[in-house]
């Protein structure tokens, strides 16, 4: 006898300073199963990285000014 396991739920980070981005890219990838979180800024960003594991960070690389960039 086999017991089927269901597949882990992959976590995944969306980052961008855009809200509408942020929210079509959370709709799409709740819609296909993945288990989202998302961060507005940099700081954001840093904050749920260093507090948790993710399985793929989507990041967007052209955030308005801030002072914690580059």
């Amino acid at each position: 006898m086999s017991v089927r396991s269901e597949p882990a739920v992959a976590r995944v980070l969306i980052a961008d300073d855009q809200p509408d981005v942020l929210e079509a890219l959370r709709l799409l990838l709740k819609a296909e199963g993945f288990s989202i979180e998302s961060a507005g800024s940099p700081a954001a960003i840093l904050e749920a990285v260093d507090g948790d594991d993710y399985d793929v960070v989507l990041m967007d690389l052209n955030y308005t000014r801030d002072t914690t960039s580059g």
